[in-house]
């Protein structure tokens, strides 16, 4: 596909990303939404499925050749994958918590994005990035800090709440990385994380199980950014349902490396 092609993609996932905030803001506000549960710690709201229909819907008016990968539904037959998490960020959503975004990236090859967009609506922040044309905020130019003692670092951690068979292992690495970084930080929403890493704010990041939904988007927009992420399992594989994950400003990269696999 040429870069014409994705930039159209880029716009339009610009204008349905900040389309999609609105509605999903002003439908929080309203309080006018049922929280349920998917497994245990996992929860999703009928918000996070009308504004994933919402964006479905809004691609597929413009693209209806192109297939699409959702936290709540898919379809994949078409011309790439749109990866689209309606709500990254859920349970900071209704629990009134103002860090959650709505993440949309689009791929030809699997695991290889070519355009992201995040929007954090109660920040008014629209992050976005297309392969090998930097990343923004806002329309300006952003770019990963240039932090390289990881004593120094903020790094990001956060511990497995859907699967407490793994606490033990995580709060191990855990340790490590608090006792030889600055600080440690949290904010319970993946995409919105790596664009802070993208935006200089924080430096490193380790968590596991993610879905490739939650990181595809802002996984583009940090490395467009001069950051780079990677997968925290020793076979170097994801998936779209289970994946484990280092990210950093590319500089600290192998400091994490060496904490969790003993590099």
């Amino acid at each position: 596909m040429d870069k014409l092609e994705v930039k159209k993609r880029l716009e339009l996932a610009k204008k349905v990303a900040l389309k999609a905030g609105s509605y999903a803001l002003k439908m929080r506000d309203s309080g006018n939404f049922s929280v349920t549960t998917k497994h245990k710690n996992d929860f999703v709201t009928d918000c996070d499925k009308a504004t994933e229909k919402l964006i479905v819907s809004e691609i597929k008016d413009i693209f209806p050749e192109d297939g699409f990968f959702g936290e709540e539904s898919a379809d994949e037959t078409g011309t790439g994958r749109w990866i689209i998490d309606p709500i990254d960020g859920t349970t900071n959503f209704f629990r009134g918590l103002p860090n959650w975004c709505i993440s949309i990236a689009y791929e030809i090859e699997k695991y290889e994005p070519l355009l992201g967009v995040v929007y954090v609506p109660c920040l008014d922040e629209l992050y976005y990035s297309m392969k090998g044309e930097g990343a923004y905020l806002n329309d300006k130019s952003i770019h990963c800090s240039n932090i390289n003692d990881f004593s120094k670092a903020l790094t990001v951690c956060v511990p497995p709440h859907r699967h407490k068979e793994a606490y033990d292992f995580y709060l191990e690495k855990m340790r490590e990385i608090g006792l030889a970084s600055s600080d440690i930080r949290s904010f319970g929403t993946c995409a919105q994380e790596l664009c802070y890493i993208a935006s200089g704010h924080l430096e490193t990041y380790y968590e596991l199980f993610l879905g490739y939904y939650d990181f595809a988007a802002g996984w583009i927009i940090l490395e467009e950014a001069g950051g780079k992420l990677t997968s925290a399992s020793m076979d170097s594989k994801f998936t779209d349902s289970c994946c484990n994950i280092i990210a950093s400003n590319a500089l600290l990269h192998p400091n994490m490396e060496e904490i969790i696999f003993g590099k």
